[in-house]
């Protein structure tokens, strides 16, 4: 029942009304931090809806706090726990981690990671806690990641169907992807975790959904690749191994193939190696 309720709910969202923020206090905390870097505080009645984790203000839509995604598509409203009888679950401190609707390997890489190990930077409280979308927090990678203490010691915890998170500090930080001692944390993390990595001589195919693209995949392929036999090509799908099979092959790699377009390449920026090489293929 929640489930059809929160679903039904979607198409409101361009017709609910809107918050003019005047009630909401908006602290600037990123002064000392480096160009590129943002960390903005949010206060009053707010609320984060469990479908895009997008900002309310006393029930209503408070789009000056959305910046937080930019650039992200959103994930799907869920506007129910603002109707009669819906549940509002209170949390604080709290700080959206994560809830693009691209719920890809791709985005765990390059956009999730980076804004998780790039928390130290901010004056944030250890217990802070980090809400992840569902989207995202049901995918294989993700789910690993947890258990094996990717994310530790801090908390994160995925939003609940048919819910609202009931707060009144919302933290909104900016993490450039490019900053290189994130990268450097992310990396030492991934290799205490999974490591110690051999190099071997076994390319590899990184593909999402590889059942259904591996024909588009070959081709892509053999139009693409020189000295190389897809036969001799190990194909690792992030939903079908675990995350430490799947960061340790690609660690070992001679070669790293993914498709350009869906950028599952990111996973080698978690754990580098100066004798491999990366193909990417247009399909």
């Amino acid at each position: 029942m929640r489930e059809w309720r929160s679903l039904v709910t979607a198409p409101l969202l361009p017709f609910w009304p809107k918050a003019d923020g005047a009630a909401v206090v908006m602290t600037d905390l990123g002064v000392a931090l480096p160009a590129g870097w943002s960390h903005r505080r949010f206060t009053g009645d707010l609320a984060l809806e469990n479908g895009g984790g997008r900002v309310f203000l006393a029930g209503k839509r408070f789009e000056a706090a959305d910046a937080r995604q930019a650039g992200e598509p959103r994930a799907p409203a869920d506007l129910s726990p603002f109707l009669p009888g819906g549940r509002f679950i209170p949390r604080e401190p709290a700080l959206v981690l994560y809830t693009g609707a691209e719920a890809s390997l791709a985005r765990f890489c390059d956009t999730l990671l980076p804004r998780f190990f790039g928390m130290d930077r901010f004056t944030l409280p250890p217990d802070m806690l980090l809400m992840v979308g569902l989207r995202m927090g049901r995918t294989r990678f993700f789910q690993d990641a947890i258990s094996d203490g990717l994310f530790r010691p801090r908390p994160v915890e995925l939003f609940r169907p048919a819910t609202a998170i009931h707060v009144n500090h919302i933290d909104d930080v900016v993490v450039p992807l490019e900053a290189p001692d994130v990268l450097a944390a992310i990396q030492a993390k991934i290799a205490a975790l999974y490591g110690p990595f051999s190099q071997t001589s076994r390319p590899v195919l990184v593909l999402e959904n590889s059942v259904a693209r591996m024909p588009a995949a070959t081709a892509a392929f053999e139009h693409a690749a020189t000295g190389l036999r897809f036969e001799d090509v190990q194909v690792l799908d992030p939903a079908l191994m675990p995350f430490s099979r799947l960061v340790k092959a690609v660690a070992e790699a001679s070669t790293l193939i993914a498709p350009r377009a869906t950028g599952e390449a990111a996973i080698g920026t978690l754990a580098p190696s100066p004798a491999r090489t990366t193909l990417l293929l247009d399909f």
